[in-house]
């Protein structure tokens, strides 16, 4: 009897949509603005709307900062058991969350004509830009609190919450955009307000149910906010990859276009905003999908499941490379159509631009890799290793080459650079990652940087339908805990109390009797035994479980075990029931004694 990852895969697919649909809330409001003013005002619309990016960016930054760190360190703390220190960690990413926003809006009738002028736009585009870039400042606000909160109903059991969120405010923020630029004076104002509308839509109807829900263990909270500089510290270290990523983003944007503009003109200049705005496309997606390493992985990785974690990276790498193939596909058949839904139609630039989309097709498999790279390394805590990736392939490489490319081979040079800025991205931060291995900066060996468990040194078992295994793990159990030193007495205790709990769980827990999937994990560290058994079946709690019509004298293993443990806990974390025991040996004879 071994463990499998069929309980983590339900989990992994689930996620996969809302981690999705999470980024996409990030990007798709510029995606669509600028799809609809390219094609109602015109390409110069899009190129308004692509010369703001870098603007929208850094009004986005808190956000990103506070809702990615601050939920990869939640997620830990459930899985820790912690629940009061995660709440701690939202209460400030809220709190920061909006007052940055704030001061944005605040400052804006100075720092938008100044971003404004930065951009060296001149005539009716750099008009466009200020009516998209003011508008948005305003509302920013709004979208950063309703896209952390987000985040964090992600890994606080309600992922579909999290997507039906974004969701609603995509589709608000689209009708809206139509309206408001087609059939107002609003032009590009109305494209900028249709995004804090949508936000604002879906924040007041599925914030609200969160609040509400029993399935809820975050609870924001300020108090004492001074004693938990560490958590506060280690949210931020955790989300400084992605922030170095917006800057990163916001830098190298601004330096391209520029010199884009100055070299081949205007016309270049709209052509390579379309690719631009394609590129945020498969940047949502591929990176949404990553994204599903922080929220599953996460809670994996505070509870030491490395097998589980094992299992995620594998899946989430399987599944990024079978969609970036797909939409690669897409790229290299039609290039054409992807520039029309920008309203993209001078025909003298048109060729090169399509040339130009397919070479950058080429990229987006490197471009996967080091995604997972990033995301990974921030969620274990690797937070150099995070960045280094970032810096080195949106910047310190990047930008070097596009410029060559640009001034030695003009518009196609640009997307040649990228495909090998994002390999030997990859390839350096894996050497420097090697060298820290060797040095012991960096624990373990091999990509994962985790223990390998070797057989026999913990009993990780899984079992699915059928109860008729139980008495099998009542055996594992036994001769696991025989064989680390455990006194026969508490092992059998340990064996029925686990055979218990897991014939439990599949007659109440599931009301489909053939969908059941159960993990026990029984490992032995520092003289204490620790027990953890995971179900996705109803929330079910043992530790205040009183079974009702029992005789007094009728003591069941579930009874005994708890007189045994040291710690018994439970929590329902990415929607799977978490039980964590611990026992201590000496303890469990004084009792049996």
């Amino acid at each position: 009897m071994n463990r499998n990852d069929r309980l983590i895969k339900k989990k992994i697919y689930k996620y996969m949509l809302t981690g999705i649909m999470t980024t996409v809330a990030l990007q798709l409001g510029n995606i669509v603005d600028a799809m609809i003013v390219g094609n109602l005002i015109g390409s110069i619309g899009n190129g308004a709307v692509s010369a703001s990016t870098p603007y929208t960016y850094v009004l986005q930054a808190a956000a990103i900062l506070l809702a990615s760190g601050g939920a990869v360190i939640a997620a830990v703390m459930l899985g820790k058991r912690q629940p009061e220190s995660a709440g701690k960690v939202m209460g400030f990413c809220l709190l920061a969350g909006v007052l940055y926003p704030l001061a944005f809006a605040v400052l804006s009738p100075v720092a938008v004509p100044l971003y404004v002028q930065f951009t060296g736009a001149e005539g009716e585009i750099k008009d466009l830009i200020y009516d998209f870039t003011m508008v948005y400042s305003l509302g920013i606000p709004v979208i950063s609190f309703v896209l952390i909160m987000s985040y964090f109903m992600n890994v606080d059991n309600h992922p579909a919450y999290s997507a039906a969120m974004n969701i609603t405010a995509n589709v608000v923020n689209l009708v809206l955009d139509f309206i408001l630029v087609k059939f107002t004076p609003l032009g590009m104002k109305g494209a900028a307000l249709s995004t804090a509308l949508g936000y604002l839509v879906a924040g007041c109807i599925f914030i609200p149910l969160y609040l509400r829900s029993s399935r809820r263990m975050l609870k924001p909270s300020l108090k004492a906010l001074g004693k938990a500089k560490q958590l506060i510290t280690a949210a931020l270290k955790r989300g400084s990859p992605n922030l170095i990523y917006l800057i990163m983003t916001v830098i190298g944007m601004s330096i391209i276009n520029r010199s884009v503009l100055n070299s081949l003109g205007s016309g270049y200049y709209s052509a390579y905003a379309v690719t631009n705005n394609t590129q945020a496309i498969v940047t949502m997606f591929l990176n949404g999908i990553a994204s599903v390493i922080a929220s599953v992985a996460g809670v994996l990785y505070g509870e030491k499941d490395f097998y589980g974690m094992r299992a995620v990276l594998k899946k989430v790498l399987k599944t990024t490379l079978i969609a970036g193939g797909a939409i690669m596909v897409l790229f290299l058949a039609f290039p054409q159509a992807l520039a029309a839904m920008y309203g993209f139609k001078n025909p003298d630039i048109l060729p090169e631009l399509k040339t130009g989309m397919r070479i950058f097709s080429l990229s987006f498999g490197f471009f996967i890799l080091n995604s997972i790279t990033q995301n990974y390394y921030r969620t274990i805590g690797q937070t150099f290793l995070s960045i280094t990736v970032t810096v080195l392939e949106l910047l310190v490489i990047k930008i070097p080459l596009m410029l060559a490319g640009l001034k030695w081979f003009g518009f196609s040079g640009l997307f040649t650079a990228i495909i090998f800025s994002e390999l030997l991205s990859f390839l350096i931060v894996n050497l420097i990652r090697i060298a820290m291995q060797k040095k012991g900066k960096v624990p373990q060996k091999g990509f994962m940087a985790i223990p390998e468990r070797r057989e026999g040194e913990i009993c990780d078992l899984s079992i699915t339908a059928g109860d008729d295994k139980a008495a099998r793990i009542y055996k594992e159990i036994i001769g696991y805990c025989l064989k680390e030193g455990m006194p026969e007495r508490d092992a059998k205790i340990m064996g029925m109390a686990v055979e218990e709990l897991v014939l439990n769980i599949g007659l109440y827990g599931y009301p489909d009797k053939d969908k059941k999937d159960i993990d026990i994990c029984l490992s032995k560290n520092d003289g204490k035994f620790y027990l953890r058994l995971r179900d996705d079946g109803i929330p079910f709690d043992p530790v205040s479980y009183e079974p009702q019509g029992r005789d007094e004298d009728d003591i069941g293993g579930l009874d005994l075990l708890k007189k045994m443990a040291v710690k018994l806990s439970y929590m329902r974390v990415i929607n799977l029931n978490n039980t964590i025991i611990e026992i201590d040996c000496a303890k469990g004879a004084e009792v049996n004694g």
